[in-house]
């Protein structure tokens, strides 16, 4: 199957400061239909740089299926939700995938 170049499918990947702001998160943009599906790692240790220290927390990380035409709506129902002042807002681009999957992921977010 040939993707249309605005419709890529994407991956957003967003580290919550716990459980119920990733499903706070989660259940908005599933709401808006701007993702077709979230899958959300409970717990995890990021280790960063912040403000001239290494930080480490323990927090939750959503992966985000969706397509590239949705990424603006997404990033901005995140900077909305999101308890963090400057929030891990990755997004990727899918290079191959079953192409079923694929055109499931383009079929449940809305255009």
């Amino acid at each position: 199957m040939a993707i249309e170049k605005n419709k890529d499918v994407i991956v957003v990947l967003v580290s919550a400061s716990g459980l119920d702001e990733a499903q706070r998160i989660a259940n908005a943009v599933l709401t808006a239909r701007y993702v077709a599906c979230v899958t959300i790692v409970p717990a995890v240790r990021s280790m960063y740089w912040w403000e001239g220290k290494i930080a480490q927390e323990e927090e939750s990380m959503l992966i985000m299926k969706t397509t590239a035409n949705q990424y603006e709506a997404i990033e901005k129902a995140i900077k909305e939700l999101h308890s963090y002042k400057v929030p891990e807002i990755l997004a990727l681009s899918v290079k191959d995938g079953l192409p079923q999957y694929i055109e499931w992921v383009m079929r449940e977010v809305s255009t």
